[in-house]
Parts: structure tokens; C-alpha cells; sequence
């Protein structure tokens, strides 16, 4: 006996790390290309999913940041788990992005997408996945163990050095960068924009380009000598507008200005009628409606009946009494854009549907009841009449 405890405490002695190590292995892991950035900087954190050999359908990530130094510009998704999740939120210190997968799941590791961020001034900026994260399997299971933080040192812009001639001081300072058909921080429909920037004394032209990849280097080569851009039929995502000064002795540091658009509606929201008793055992009628948006992300819903106004609304949304009396709602789905969805569902009869399945039922029960009744009489009777004839044949016999 005492054998088989000390074999049973050494085999969990060595086979427990092993399996917390396993468990631990299935988590979200933030990372960036390095480790310091300058104020005016943009950069991407990217969200990496190791599975741990679990089989995966959704994968969410909910990460804090400083949002005094940071601002979260958007979210950019990898191929991993292609299907945006609804619900994603970017921005007051906290980014909550996911995806799913349609059919089959998968154990692979790899980019749940990244999250690019502009620098508003120095300091030390925390960034954390923090509870709200999830990994889901196809069990309906989440295996969310292990995560991460990083520390970014952000340090001031600092100034290029000044070239004192002769005649004049010239500052390298970069080029300050606006839109206005396209402002920073904000998702537009327009697949045109309009890049105007501050003309610097002395610069002989600026070197600019219009990118989905920060890491690319712009170069050196002068493309406008004007203080003003327009691309068109920019496809739908966060581009980063990158432009510097470039002078006879030398270049100014990179400007960065985010273009964020979406010119594509979200998903039809689909609205579905459905009833459901309350504490009371009351029946209430509501209607449940969601959908996603593959870019910019879903800002809010619409719902009205019939040729009532749209208002905002939530799923899901209860019927009021007048509410009953439509024969149809529709729901309007609004991305960050501005885009919109709509879809329509019946009401009236769905309700009348029910109403007529409720008396069926009550009619129903109440045969059912009859019937029952009548087989209760009819089996007492029997019974009486066989107790009778046992009583005669005893008599008889007797």
C-alpha cells in the first residue's frame, strides 16, 4: 500500500508541471517590433494566438493602454480567424477586438491581427491583456490561460539640428498633416482623399507615401514639390500617410496622419420575432437582431415599425402593446463609417401565429381533459361491474 502512495505522489510530482505547462501554452501573447517610439510615431502591436494544440473557433483579446500617451487608431485582422466578432470596441483606454471562423476550427498559431496606435506625447505606456479576453472552442469551451504585458518607452519628437548660413536659420521641422475629406481618427466612406500639410521655409519638396505597412521606408527621393496630395479609389482599410521635408542639407523627421475607410455596408441584420414568458408567466414578444462589419466595425442599430421613425435600439428589443399591432420591423445597421444594412421581419403574423397555436393549445388541453374524464368513468365501471361478478361467482362456489 505504502508503495502504491509513493508512486502515485511521485508520478503527480512529475506530471502536474507538465500539464500546467500545456494549459499555460493556450494564450494571447502582444508584442511590438521594438521597444521605443517618438511622440508623432504610428505602430502597430500585434495580438499572436498560440493554441496549445486546442482546437479553436473564436478568439477574442480585450487589451488596456494608457490612453493619455496612446491613441488606438484601429484594428487591422489577420487571416487566422478572418470573421470579425461583433461587439469590437477601440478606444478610452481599452481595445476589445476578436474573430471566428466559419466551418472548421483550428489549432494552428498564428496573427489574430494588430492594433495600430499613434503617439500623443512622452512617458511610459503599459499595454495589458486584461479579463475579457477569451479563446473558444467548438465546444462552446474557453481555454483562455496565459497572457502578456509590455512597456513601451515614448520619448518627445526630439528636433533635427539647425543649419545656421549666412543668411538664414533653417528648422527641420516635420510637416503638421490635415484631411478634410478624410480627418484623422475617424472612419470615412470616401475612397478619396485629400492630404493638404504646412509648407516649411527652405524645404526643396517633401517625400511622401500613402501605406497599409508602417515599416516601409519612404525613401529619399523628392515626389511633390507642392504642400498638397489627393489619392483616389483608396481601397477600404487604415492607411498611415507618411511625409517629410526634405532640405538641400538634409531630411526632416516623418510626419504620420492615419486614413481610416470603409465604404462597405455591414452584414444585414437579419431581425428574428420571438416570445418568451416573463417572472409572471406572462408572454412577451421581442426581437433579436445582430451582424457584423468587416472593417470599421458596427457603431449601433435602428429599429422601426411600419412607416414609424427609426430610433436606436438594442437586441434584444420587447414589444410595447402598440408595437404588436405592426405587421412589420425593420432593423438598421450602422457602422463607424456611416454605412448602412437594413432588414425587415414580420410581426403580425407571428403573433397571430401564436395567438392561434395558443388557443389551439387551450382547446386541445381541454379535449385531452374530456377524454381523460371519460376513460376515468368508464375504467371505474368496469371495475365496479368486475367486483360484482367475482362477488357472484364467490356466492355461488359457496
Amino acid at each position: 500500500m505504502k508503495k502504491i502512495i509513493f508512486v502515485s505522489l511521485f508520478a503527480l510530482i512529475i506530471f502536474a508541471p507538465l500539464y500546467n505547462a500545456r494549459a499555460a501554452a493556450a494564450g494571447l501573447l502582444i508584442s511590438t517590433s521594438k521597444d521605443s517610439f517618438s511622440v508623432g510615431d504610428v505602430f502597430n502591436v500585434q495580438i499572436s494566438v498560440i493554441s496549445g494544440n486546442n482546437e479553436l473557433q473564436l478568439v477574442r483579446a480585450k487589451v488596456a493602454y494608457p490612453a493619455d500617451l496612446l491613441l488606438a487608431q484601429g484594428f487591422k485582422q489577420g487571416e487566422l480567424f478572418p470573421q470579425k466578432s461583433p461587439g469590437e470596441s477601440i478606444g478610452k483606454g481599452i481595445v476589445y477586438v476578436g474573430g471566428y471562423r466559419l466551418g472548421d476550427a483550428t489549432n494552428a498559431n498564428g496573427l489574430l491581427g494588430e492594433i495600430s496606435f499613434k503617439v500623443l506625447k512622452a512617458g511610459t505606456a503599459n499595454l495589458s491583456l486584461i479579463s475579457g479576453s477569451r479563446m473558444i472552442t467548438p465546444e462552446i469551451k474557453d481555454i483562455y490561460v496565459s497572457s502578456n504585458n509590455i512597456t513601451l518607452s515614448l520619448m518627445p519628437n526630439a528636433a533635427m539640428p539647425k543649419i545656421t548660413s549666412a543668411k538664414k536659420i533653417i528648422g527641420w521641422q516635420a510637416p503638421e498633416i490635415k484631411s478634410s475629406t478624410n480627418p484623422e481618427d475617424t472612419w470615412e466612406k470616401s475612397s478619396s482623399v485629400i492630404l493638404k500639410w504646412t509648407a516649411r521655409a527652405g524645404a526643396l519638396g517633401y517625400v511622401a507615401k500613402l501605406s497599409q505597412d508602417i515599416k516601409e521606408d519612404i525613401g529619399t527621393d523628392i515626389n511633390t514639390k507642392t504642400n498638397s496630395l489627393t489619392y483616389d479609389n483608396v481601397a477600404d482599410g487604415i492607411w498611415v500617410f507618411q511625409l517629410r521635408a526634405k532640405y538641400a542639407a538634409g531630411l526632416s523627421p516623418i510626419a504620420y496622419y492615419t486614413v481610416k475607410i470603409d465604404s462597405t455596408p455591414p452584414v444585414e441584420p437579419q431581425p428574428v420575432v420571438e416570445s418568451k414568458l416573463d417572472s409572471s408567466n406572462k408572454a412577451l414578444y421581442q426581437i433579436i437582431f445582430n451582424t457584423t462589419d468587416a472593417t470599421s466595425g458596427i457603431d449601433h442599430y435602428e429599429i422601426r415599425f411600419d412607416n414609424g421613425e427609426f430610433e436606436n435600439a438594442t437586441s434584444p428589443y420587447v414589444l410595447n402593446s402598440s408595437e404588436k399591432e405592426a405587421n412589420f420591423v425593420y432593423v438598421k445597421a450602422i457602422d463607424l463609417a456611416g454605412n448602412e444594412s437594413s432588414a425587415s421581419a414580420i410581426v403580425a403574423d407571428y403573433l397571430n401565429q401564436k395567438n392561434a397555436k395558443a388557443l389551439f393549445d387551450i382547446q386541445a388541453n381541454s379535449a385531452k381533459r374530456a377524454w381523460t374524464e371519460f376513460y376515468f368513468v368508464l375504467a371505474l365501471i368496469i371495475l365496479v361491474f368486475v367486483i360484482i361478478l367475482i362477488g357472484i361467482f364467490l356466492k355461488k362456489r359457496k
